[in-house]
């Protein structure tokens, strides 16, 4: 926080990082995937901190190698950390930087202790690191799911980490970054509700969390970029080229060349391909997009590395994902052919989605976000048998359990299982712990469509009757229309007994 006199712009600032690091931390990069082929894992984990030393929020050239090499290490006997060792790399202290980089180091040769990752988190926190933050703050939540019981104590280090680092953001006109932080604490929060639906202190932060995060929703959402919240707020006023929103087709261009070369030198090492592609696909245009598809899948077929097929789709799937956003505005200008190319968009991008998430699913067993993506894709597809155990599945994860719940209840009633569905749905609106919210009030619709699709019509009215109660117009009205038409048979029964 800002101290007295001070304002919060001179109180907070963002570490800057230069080119000339930039070009420093490379050097110490390439050396490291130098010394990674030659097997020497510990020197090329040095080589990898010392270089995030020089920049250390280089995630795609830095952090994420450095993650593949700790993997590869594990698997290949490494021994974890000394007494000696964690003695001299202190993980706490004045200099977050420092300890930041003393933390992942001692994580790369233990990538299981949490410990550790937790020091990452609270180091990368404190020292304004935004983009580390977020790659081990997807880490850190992976690990909290995992455990069969939640460790209340790390839990509330998580979310309490992540909101004074979401309240930082907001003071740095940062509002990308602030939801995010909220976003993840929140769902953390939701998690450890839902295992204990009656403590109220619980429900109380989740509410005051919930509020937080509407009001950076807001913020957001009143700026027309992220770019220009910063400028409002007078934060920053200086924006490296590569890092622009929108760019000159001069700047662009440079960025991209700038980009080739350093691939070109080494078309494998991930750091390189990643530049590369990230610069081409700045620009939204599809030719420029199609060439990064290229690369990486040049890069897979050379590695056999999946991430770098990942990314191809990923790419593939927001293309098609743009087509559709731009029919939808054509459609409803009044274009008379945009509708049926509307429709055939969207089943090509829905066929994408089963073949690219099938096909993660078996790449990546464990990953429960896209069995979720994959369920959901089944679901849209009508492939009500195929999509609810992929459901029950990925519900396991904290982050899709209630949407997991909410799309397993409504396969079950398209499959004319009503009875399955009122349970499944009843099950996970009790467990939601905010019936207020949009998908609380997804599972209530559903479970009424459920109750009446069942034949306990009285049931199915209350909790219509408690939906139209907290949103009058839900489902554009169906939900009013149904309770209606529910009441309305009522009293024709009462009337002809």
């Amino acid at each position: 926080m800002a101290k007295k006199g001070e304002s919060a712009s001179e109180a907070l600032t963002r570490p800057q990082v230069t080119e000339a690091d930039q070009a420093k931390a490379r050097a110490w990069f390439k050396k490291a995937e130098a010394e990674r082929e030659r097997r020497a894992y510990d020197y090329a984990i040095e080589c990898y901190v010392t270089g995030l030393g020089f920049w250390p929020e280089a995630v795609d050239e830095g952090l994420k190698p450095l993650w593949a090499l700790a993997i590869q290490r594990q698997q290949a006997g490494g021994k974890k950390p000394g007494m000696m060792e964690r003695v001299k790399k202190p993980t706490s202290g004045k200099d977050p930087k420092q300890a930041m980089l003393n933390a992942l180091l001692l994580l790369a040769k233990d990538p299981v202790n949490t410990g550790y990752m937790d020091a990452v988190l609270k180091n990368a926190a404190k020292g304004l690191y935004f983009e580390t933050l977020k790659w081990i703050g997807e880490k850190v939540r992976d690990s909290l799911a995992r455990g069969e019981k939640p460790d209340a104590g790390r839990f509330k280090t998580f979310r309490q980490v992540l909101v004074e680092a979401g309240e930082k953001a907001e003071e740095l006109g940062d509002l990308p970054t602030a939801v995010w932080c909220y976003e993840t604490a929140l769902e953390s929060l939701n998690y450890l509700v839902s295992r204990n639906p009656t403590d109220m202190g619980l429900r109380d932060e989740q509410r005051d969390l919930a509020g937080k995060l509407t009001i950076a929703k807001g913020k957001y959402d009143e700026a027309e970029s992220f770019r220009e919240a910063i400028a409002d707020a007078d934060k920053q006023k200086i924006l490296h080229d590569a890092e622009r929103v929108q760019q000159s087709e001069e700047t662009l261009r440079q960025v991209i060349e700038a980009a080739r070369k350093e691939y070109e030198a080494s078309p494998t090492v991930p750091g390189k391909v990643y530049a590369l592609v990230d610069a081409l696909v700045k620009s939204e245009r599809e030719d420029l997009e199609n060439e990064a598809i290229g690369i990486l899948l040049k890069a897979y077929k050379q590695t056999d590395t999946y991430a770098f097929k990942v990314r191809a789709d990923d790419i593939r799937l927001a293309q098609h994902r743009r087509r559709i956003r731009e029919l939808k505005k054509k459609a409803r200008g009044g274009d008379p052919q945009a509708r049926e190319k509307l429709r055939q968009a969207m089943i090509d991008e829905l066929r994408a989605e089963l073949e690219i998430y099938r096909e993660r699913v078996e790449k990546y067993p464990t990953e429960q976000k896209a069995k979720f993506k994959l369920g959901t894709a089944l679901f849209r597809a009508r492939k009500f048998d195929e999509a609810i155990p992929v459901l029950q599945a990925a519900q396991h994860d904290p982050r899709f359990r209630d949407q997991a719940r909410l799309l397993i209840g409504r396969a079950f009633l398209e499959n004319d299982d009503a009875p399955d569905a009122v349970e499944v749905l009843r099950e996970a609106l009790d467990e939601h712990g905010t019936p207020d919210d949009e998908v609380g009030k997804n599972l209530l619709y559903w479970l009424a469509r459920a109750l009446e699709a069942a034949g306990k019509a009285d049931e199915a009215r209350a909790a219509y009757g408690k939906l139209v109660r907290m949103d009058y117009n839900f489902a554009d009205g169906d939900a009013r229309k149904r309770l209606e038409a529910l009441k309305a048979a009522a009293s024709g029964e009462a009337a002809g007994s």
